[in-house]
């Protein structure tokens, strides 16, 4: 059996993504569920490259802004980051995230928009599973073991009534597809109804947004901001269903993303990887045969992974006018730095994910004269 190790901490600061950070030992050591001005005792969960992942094992003097996390599963579960601070501060520690991410970028100052309610919002949970140790739940990223969370707060009502069906009397082990010990399986309400898919790839049902809501916010703001000038031509790129730019009052538009091999080309859809090397000149030979088509208006919401040859395509393609929207702000302020030929109109942090470290953000960009 491995021996247990210990250290202690006292947090000094949050990172982005939600740990604590404490540099009491010789080690930095990084520590969830904590805030700053937390001090105790860790035990060690993992450690590489001169840094440990620890988990509180004692809490000797607690942060002042400290309360008791509505979730019962909280402690333990590694989805959830803020519940155990007040929504306000949650919203506090994420803008200063955002801001020290941005700090070489000359932003506009950072606007903030809260969410309706910080529970009971997602149309969408992926639970992993394991027939061999007979748990179902969230996993951990350092440890990989698997925390059953059948009082679940974080989706919506229909969801989590699913979510209580697969847990009671474990029927999830009789409902789990015979073959891989381990999986995951997906439950997810897309109009009206509830599914439920097994091992199949994220969103397998298609993609939405988890917060409804805010989705129609983030809608609105781009609808605002873009009704400011004409939009001759609209791109959208990564733009899926065209969820984010139909609403706008264009003249000609342009959606490229992955879609179905059975999903026919149209004059608005692009069946297109936007990270393939030639798709920068399919869409400008695609752009050239659209008569009439003037691209004034650039929007585009990559995946995590961002897109990194953005300032690429803003030199070849020079829109006037550019929307970009990520998940992941990392990857976001890595695309953005060192853009020269804009300048940034307006910087936004929408809380699409509370009570986690997650966050969308919005950043408008205009082309200088």
């Amino acid at each position: 059996m491995k021996t247990k190790r210990f250290t202690p901490f006292k947090i000094s600061r949050l990172d982005s993504l939600g740990q604590g950070v404490s540099k009491v030992s010789e080690k930095v050591v990084f520590i969830p569920k904590t805030l700053k001005g937390d001090e105790g005792e860790a035990e060690v969960m993992s450690e590489k490259k001169g840094v440990i992942f620890g988990k509180i094992k004692t809490l000797e003097l607690k942060s002042h802004n400290r309360i008791e996390p509505q979730c019962v599963h909280f402690k333990d579960c590694p989805s959830c980051h803020y519940l155990h601070t007040s929504y306000g501060h949650e919203l506090s520690i994420k803008k200063e995230s955002f801001e020290n991410l941005f700090r070489k970028i000359p932003l506009p100052e950072v606007e903030v928009v809260g969410a309706p309610q910080r529970l009971f919002y997602r149309n969408r949970v992926q639970l992993h599973y394991s027939l061999k140790s007979k748990l179902l739940g969230m996993r951990d990223p350092h440890t990989f073991e698997i925390t059953p969370i059948p009082n679940c707060l974080i989706g919506l009502p229909e969801v989590l009534n699913e979510v209580k069906k697969l847990y009671d009397n474990n029927a999830w082990i009789r409902l789990a597809p015979p073959g891989p010990l381990e999986g995951h399986v997906e439950i997810y309400l897309r109009e009206g109804k509830i599914k439920t898919s097994w091992n199949k790839s994220y969103a397998e049902g298609g993609f939405t947004q988890v917060y409804e809501e805010m989705n129609a916010e983030l809608k609105k703001i781009i609808t605002n901001q873009f009704s400011h000038s004409t939009i001759h031509g609209l791109l959208d790129l990564f733009g899926g269903n065209g969820n984010l730019s139909k609403d706008l009052s264009f003249k000609h538009r342009l959606c490229v993303d992955v879609y179905s091999k059975t999903t026919p080309e149209t004059d608005d859809f692009m069946n297109l990887n936007l990270y393939n090397e030639k798709a920068l000149e399919r869409i400008q030979n695609k752009l050239l045969k659209k008569t009439d088509f003037q691209l004034s208006h650039l929007l585009l919401d990559p995946p995590r992974s961002g897109f990194k040859d953005l300032q690429k395509w803003l030199m070849v393609l020079k829109p006037r006018f550019v929307a970009y929207i990520s998940c992941d702000p990392h990857t976001m302020a890595r695309d953005l730095t060192g853009l020269s030929d804009y300048s940034f109109s307006r910087s936004i942090l929408m809380d699409f994910f509370p009570s986690t470290f997650h966050f969308e953000s919005i950043i408008f960009l205009e082309r200088k004269e």
